[in-house]
């Protein structure tokens, strides 16, 4: 493994390395993976998110937290075998941490409780989400995009500026293509699988199936000539995703 994380992590902190306009936005996540207990469906999921959660998180969280329900559609079945993913995010670790205080604390018993009922989460881990491209169109609270993930590894002797240089030349293709979407990293930090040889993971998003299959159909032929790489990733899973809870972040605490 690259270990991208020791990599990105220094690189951040020491961002007298980057010029000014390297500037790098990025996200506390939370990512779960759950299966539904019986007679449960994924409406019942949305009606909790409805008429539980988001009015305790209205009145209890002062911070933002956004959230989406994640179900598997193109994907293998020897390698998912969870029903319904849900990945949170707020604008950094901290606001993660007074969520998650607000989440297990006595006010929050009765929300969690009906949680619980609803589902049996085997895994939930931490990620800082780095944001590579960001979408021309929005996320709607109510409404489904649809996400591309890859396992993906820096190729061996690129640095964080390689990767910086390559959004540029990448979001530039992609603009060619007409995408709407963005393009996000999800580094591992804490909970997640040790198992896993990949430094992170990429998430594309895709407004409309017609969007999605656009692009593989300009990427396959090659019909746009592509940038070079200067990641290596494996074939992508992809998940509908409901956007459950959004709540707008201030962007000016997410740039480093």
């Amino acid at each position: 493994m690259k270990h991208l994380l020791t990599t990105l992590f220094c690189s951040i902190l020491t961002l007298g390395n980057l010029s000014a306009d390297d500037h790098v936005i990025s996200y506390g996540m939370e990512g779960y993976q759950c299966n539904y207990k019986d007679d449960v469906s994924f409406d019942d999921l949305v009606s909790f998110m409805q008429e539980d959660l988001n009015p305790y998180a209205d009145e209890n969280w002062p911070v933002p937290y956004s959230g989406f329900y994640l179900t598997p559609f193109l994907r293998s079945g020897d390698e998912i075998s969870f029903d319904v993913g849900w990945v949170g995010f707020t604008n950094n670790h901290k606001d993660m941490g007074i969520v998650q205080d607000s989440w297990f604390s006595d006010e929050a018993s009765e929300t969690f409780a009906k949680w619980e009922s609803l589902t049996e989460c085997s895994s939930q881990g931490y990620y800082m989400a780095i944001e590579a491209r960001t979408p021309t169109v929005q996320f709607v609270e109510g409404q489904n995009s649809f996400w591309a993930l890859r396992s993906c590894s820096l190729n061996e002797g690129k640095t964080l500026q390689d990767l910086l240089a390559s959004d540029k030349e990448w979001n530039e293709y992609m603009n060619k293509l007409g995408h709407t979407g963005g393009v996000w990293r999800w580094v591992p930090i804490a909970g997640t699988s040790n198992a896993s040889e990949s430094d992170f993971l990429l998430n594309i998003t895709f407004n409309s199936w017609e969007e999605y299959g656009s692009i593989q159909d300009d990427s396959f032929w090659g019909v746009t000539e592509q940038p070079e790489s200067v990641i290596s990733c494996d074939n992508p899973r992809v998940y509908t995703a409901f956007n459950a809870r959004n709540r707008p972040f201030n962007e000016e605490t997410n740039e480093e």
